[in-house]
């Protein structure tokens, strides 16, 4: 009986070991788990963090180019300004070279026309 006894405790002591084993062995896996849920967490937080960061290097290079494109704007209109002006200045000149011209010819048909009739023998009669 005392063997029985024995038996008996040693069995419940292999079974109180088998189940601290597999109470020791569900909890690893229970922290294992926790782990991996902790680490999807942060790869999820640097993922939207790095989405983060690219939008905001997007948004800086958008305000970047809206900008060089205002600058650009600014230095067309101004060279813009300066070939209107060239123009006006170059048609004035125009102008001026073409009325200059005009009064060359003029003056020019004038006295061919005196000098023609210098020459011009007097009619008979006269």
């Amino acid at each position: 009986m005392l063997a029985l006894k024995e038996e008996v405790w040693q069995l419940e002591n292999q079974l109180k070991d088998r189940d601290d084993v597999i109470k020791m062995a569900v909890e690893k896996e229970k922290e294992e788990e926790k782990e991996k849920e902790k680490e999807k967490e942060k790869e999820k937080e640097i993922k939207i963090e790095t989405e983060t960061e690219m939008e905001t290097e997007k948004e800086n290079e958008i305000q970047a180019l809206k900008e060089k494109v205002e600058q650009l704007e600014n230095q067309l209109k101004d060279k813009d300004d300066v070939i209107t002006r060239e123009v006006k200045k170059r048609r004035a000149r125009l102008r001026a070279y073409l009325d200059c011209l005009a009064e060359l010819i003029d003056c020019q048909a004038k006295a061919k026309i005196m000098e023609a009739s210098l020459h011009q023998e007097p009619a008979p009669g006269t």
